[in-house]
């Protein structure tokens, strides 16, 4: 490697920048490639637009609390209204330990690709409609 950057920088130069490459280098080329990476999950990660579709009261069929406490989060699974079940995650203390036997879902749509997500509400959102 030294003859090739001694042949395109001169002999002097040649030797800093080896000896920087060989301290820093791997490092900067890290950097780099992390950047990189997040860049490109930024530019290509878009899911797209959402809308709210509605706030539903729906039955807990089983919730089990992140590291055995409710103040962590809880991971239940939920019977949706259509009869299939989906397991929603939420780490919201205060939403957490509202769940119970039911619980406060908000249904959101993708708009192009129509695919509906679910996740945990306060009770409060779900009296109102």
């Amino acid at each position: 490697m030294l003859n090739v950057l001694s042949a395109v920088f001169g002999p002097h130069r040649a030797v800093t920048i080896y000896a920087f490459l060989k301290t820093w280098g791997l490092g900067l080329a890290g950097g780099v490639v992390m950047i990189a990476i997040v860049t490109t999950l930024f530019l290509l990660g878009d899911e797209g637009e959402h809308e709210h579709e509605a706030f539903l009261i729906v039955p807990v069929l089983s919730a089990t609390p992140v590291n055995g406490d409710l103040k962590n989060g809880v991971v239940a699974s939920v019977r949706l209204p259509d009869g299939s079940a989906t397991s929603i995650t939420s780490t919201d203390a205060q939403i957490s330990q509202t769940v119970g036997t039911t619980a406060c879902i908000e249904k959101r749509v993708y708009v192009e690709s129509g695919e509906a997500r679910y996740r945990f509400k306060l009770p409060r959102l779900c009296d109102g409609s």
